[in-house]
């Protein structure tokens, strides 16, 4: 008898045989006869102890609250849960700061819209998903929409945070032994501690030895070595100590070292007199980020002969159609490689569809900023090999340009009809 696995769980892999076997397991250890809830709650619990990142955590802990929800359940720690590991990751990836996002959420929540709060903050007190929040979505439990965003760095601090509220769920943890993020930043903090003295007795030989040769450099290029010897003095620890109090960027050693290596850059550019200095030097080199996105829900829209899955996106920092195009094709290759086959060799899903929404609250009315279809076998949407090579290809990706306002129905219509063709190979 076929087993009608739900879409939140069929989303990460899990097939019959494995509900099976998961329910041939509890059976063991109950007396009475095990509920399909009882064996699709277990697979999701066997998944969330297998996560090896908090992108993923942070999907299954939505898609269990989902779940919950339609079941008529209370979903809300489970929606903590799922934010928690959301800010977990971004901690991961350095960023210190996020913004609240409360478009199209309750008017309880609408108080905290473009609350600006540090990151560990924003992990203690956990504002969001909002308790007081007034929205649903299948059942009369609370569904908040609220998300975390990542807050620029020009962009201050709220002088007023929200308040911690009542029973905060446990951090999140992931599998095979990662240790808990707290204790691991702290385990950091001790270790950075342990290494001051030894990065204290590099500064000084490195600086030393940036003196000396530029001294030695005089007598070939009295205006080359001159130069270096002048750059190397403020790199002495003592001096480079009061200097990180006005300049903040240098705090972290291999900014000071990548400066301090612009010094020999300029020197060697004065001896071999090129009229190429101004071109060969980089005082400073800025990494393209890809702005951050939130999945709405995902889809399987798998046939008999080709798996899809087609995921819907939310971007607001995406404004123009570069970003917009790159962030909905980041977002296929991250979620196609977290789907979890049996076979290495076989993705799960063989063709994946991004669509990039202007509104949480209009998605799939036709109102998308970017769509990017990825087929990593190069077959298209199809799958099917023929001589017709307009059908075969890895992306198909379509963007738009067009400025958008969320909360305004006029500007979401002008938004119909504006993508256009991005990249096909």
């Amino acid at each position: 008898m076929a087993v009608s696995i739900p879409e939140e769980l069929r989303t990460f892999g899990i097939t019959s045989k494995e509900f099976a076997e998961k329910k041939k397991e509890l059976s063991k250890s109950a007396k009475a006869e095990v509920e399909e809830n009882d064996v699709i709650w277990g697979l999701f619990q066997d998944l969330t102890k297998k996560a090896l990142n908090f992108e993923i955590l942070q999907m299954l802990y939505w898609n269990i609250a989902v779940f919950m929800d339609k079941l008529g359940r209370k979903s809300f720690k489970y929606q903590q849960k799922s934010h928690q590991s959301r800010l977990l990751d971004l901690k991961q990836k350095e960023e210190t700061k996020v913004k609240i996002n409360a478009t199209g959420c309750s008017v309880s929540c609408r108080k905290l819209h473009n609350l600006v709060l540090p990151l560990e903050k924003a992990l203690k007190n956990l504002p969001v998903p909002n308790p007081k929040c007034e929205a649903t979505l299948y059942s009369k439990n609370t569904w908040c929409t609220s998300i975390y965003l990542v807050a620029k760095e020009s962009e201050k601090e709220s002088a007023k945070i929200p308040p911690a509220v009542v029973d905060v769920p446990a951090i999140p943890v992931l599998a095979d032994g990662f240790e808990n993020i707290e204790n691991s930043s702290s385990k950091k903090s001790a270790e950075i501690k342990s290494s001051q003295s030894d990065e204290n007795t590099m500064a000084w030989i490195l600086s030393a030895l940036t003196l000396s040769f530029g001294l030695g450099m005089i007598f070939i290029s009295p205006l080359a070595g001159a130069l270096l010897a002048a750059w190397s003095i403020p790199f002495f620890p003592p001096l480079m100590l009061r200097l990180r109090r006005f300049l903040p960027f240098l705090k972290h050693s291999w900014e000071r070292w990548s400066l301090l290596g612009i010094g020999f850059l300029l020197a060697l550019l004065l001896v071999l007199l090129t009229q190429l200095a101004d071109r060969k030097i980089n005082n400073s080199s800025k990494i393209s980020t890809i702005p951050a996105y939130e999945i709405l829900f995902i889809e399987d829209q798998s046939s008999s002969t080709r798996s899809r899955l087609q995921v819907r996106i939310i971007a607001p920092e995406a404004r123009t159609a570069r970003e917009r195009a790159r962030v909905a094709m980041n977002a296929a290759k991250q979620i196609q490689a977290s789907q979890i086959s049996d076979d290495p060799d076989n993705p799960l899903y063989e063709f994946i569809s991004v669509v990039l929404e202007a509104s949480s609250n209009s998605a799939g009315q036709g109102y998308a900023l970017a769509e990017a279809e990825y087929a990593p076998d190069g077959r298209g949407r199809q799958g099917v090999m023929s001589d017709d090579s307009g059908n075969q290809w890895k992306w198909n990706v379509r963007s738009s340009n067009s400025r958008v306002n969320p909360d305004d129905p006029d500007s979401l219509q002008k938004v119909k009809g504006t993508l256009e063709n991005f990249l096909k190979q």
